[in-house]
């Protein structure tokens, strides 16, 4: 599946569910999420995966557990100004005993974090909204276009809010807080 979104910063969460439970929004989702990212070491501090824009995730999210495999569309993004990644997951039994067989067969831990998340959705579209410590609540769309992303930033009155475009490692710079790498 292919996964486009934006991440818009300093939101009012309280006023754009408000706005979302008006359009008939369905609340999908409340809990904290704890990622795991792992990859293959490779040639001094820099991972294979990583290096060929690739992303392998471990997730708990309540009582669900999952393992992700994304890949960057750098074509995509620079076509419709938008995080793009080629998207595949599936349900695992848990976390442990999967992080356990990752590591047996090569692969190392390189990062983690958790996050508060409240997810919505209406029609095609995924809002959610997502708090770290120490950083302001941020609102992530994910949509299967730009132009349909644009619809949601009319509808919601965010056209002229602070709009990032990159991942969680950024984000944590953005603010100087610290990412947990290993």
């Amino acid at each position: 599946m292919l996964e486009k979104e934006i991440k818009i910063l300093e939101i009012s969460q309280s006023e754009i569910i408000k706005k979302l439970e008006s359009f008939w929004a369905e609340k999908t989702f409340e809990w904290v999420i704890h990622d795991v990212y792992y990859d293959f070491p490779g040639d001094g501090k820099k991972h294979k995966m990583h290096e060929n824009k690739r992303m392998f995730r471990v997730r708990k999210k309540w009582e669900t557990h999952l393992y992700t495999i994304k890949n960057k569309r750098s074509d995509v993004e620079e076509q419709e100004n938008v995080i793009a990644k080629d998207e595949h997951e599936m349900v695992i039994s848990d976390v442990e005993s999967f992080s356990t067989v990752l590591e047996k067969y090569g692969m190392v831990k390189t990062r983690e974090k958790i996050k508060h998340r409240v997810s919505y959705r209406l029609v095609w579209a995924e809002f959610d909204f997502d708090k770290y410590d120490g950083i302001p609540a941020l609102l992530e769309i994910e949509e299967e276009s730009e132009k349909n992303i644009d619809f949601w930033l009319r509808k919601l009155d965010l056209v002229d809010a602070n709009i990032f475009l990159w991942g969680s490692k950024k984000l944590f710079k953005h603010y100087g807080k610290e990412y947990l790498t290993f």
